[in-house]
């Protein structure tokens, strides 16, 4: 990289010399070790409050500071023409969605898959199934102005409870159910994971992308006498170096809708708003403008 290039920086690093970098699974790169406290990989902190007491910038990048340091493992160079604002997005929540369902669901042409939960990430869930030619795209989420805009990012079908969306599957399916259940709400909880249990059928996949305080409970029969199979997925599997580039690609192809995942824009100074529209549900994405 030179100065002046323009890159895109990934909420997990990638070293590209250990096991995992080395055998393209750069979403599980051991210094992923350092997102949580924020520390730089030569053990050092770049960030500090006014009595010097180190702090850590989460997934060692802070980027709700107008300037920091980062590791190179987190920087990705980007083409100059795409606009910042929308190049953010690729940096986590668009290749954790798109490949939660292109890559840990391994969704495949003619395919029903379940949604659950619609928003920044859901919304690129949706997009990716899509792309893989899932035929049912199903999106269960209770905020009307998310199923609305599901439906623009290639949803088929959305409903605001899991009960009717599992009506609609075994309706349409003819009892065989969906093939894969992804879970992308904003907090997992154990009701979410049963419902997506319950909606695959025969050989189907139950994907959990979302964190929280959900737990898995279930009795072996269930996932044997079907051969259900459950998978966590952290980046949606993705390759940051490889699919960051590849995403933006297929936005620049009119393949991938980027533009419309931006609900609203903020200043910094109105970061607390932001997140308050995040709770209420009235972004899909909302992106900061740092002011030069």
């Amino acid at each position: 990289m030179r100065v002046g290039d323009h890159v895109v920086c990934s909420f997990i690093p990638a070293c590209g010399k250990c096991r995992y970098c080395s055998t393209g699974q750069q979403n599980l790169c051991n210094e992923g070790k350092n997102a949580g406290i924020g520390i730089l990989m030569d053990g050092t902190f770049r960030f500090h409050d006014d009595n010097g007491e180190d702090l850590g910038g989460l997934c060692v990048l802070g980027t709700f500071s107008q300037y920091a340091v980062v590791s190179e493992w987190s920087c990705i160079r980007i083409p100059k023409d795409i606009p910042f604002e929308v190049a953010s997005l690729v940096g986590c929540g668009v290749p954790t969605g798109w490949g939660s369902a292109v890559y840990a669901a391994g969704v495949r042409a003619g395919q029903s898959v379940v949604i659950y939960g619609a928003g920044g990430v859901g919304s690129n869930a949706v997009q990716g199934a899509r792309f893989a030619g899932g035929k049912n795209v199903v999106v269960v989420d209770p905020v009307e102005f998310k199923r609305d805009m599901a439906k623009v990012f290639g949803a088929t079908h959305t409903f605001a409870t899991a009960k009717e969306a599992h009506d609609f599957v075994v309706d349409t399916t003819h009892g065989q159910l969906a093939d894969h259940a992804i879970i992308t709400v904003g907090i997992l909880h154990d009701e979410v994971i049963q419902n997506a249990l319950n909606v695959v059928g025969k050989t189907g996949q139950v994907t959990i992308t979302a964190v929280g305080n959900g737990t898995l409970k279930v009795h072996a029969g269930m996932l044997i006498g079907f051969q259900r199979r459950v998978q966590g997925a952290i980046f949606g599997g993705c390759n940051p170096l490889y699919d960051v580039p590849r995403l933006l690609g297929l936005y620049r192809s009119g393949d991938l809708k980027l533009d419309e995942l931006v609900t609203r824009r903020y200043r910094l100074e109105e970061i607390n708003e932001g997140y308050q529209d995040m709770l209420d549900g009235k972004n899909i994405r909302g992106v900061i403008i740092h002011e030069h």
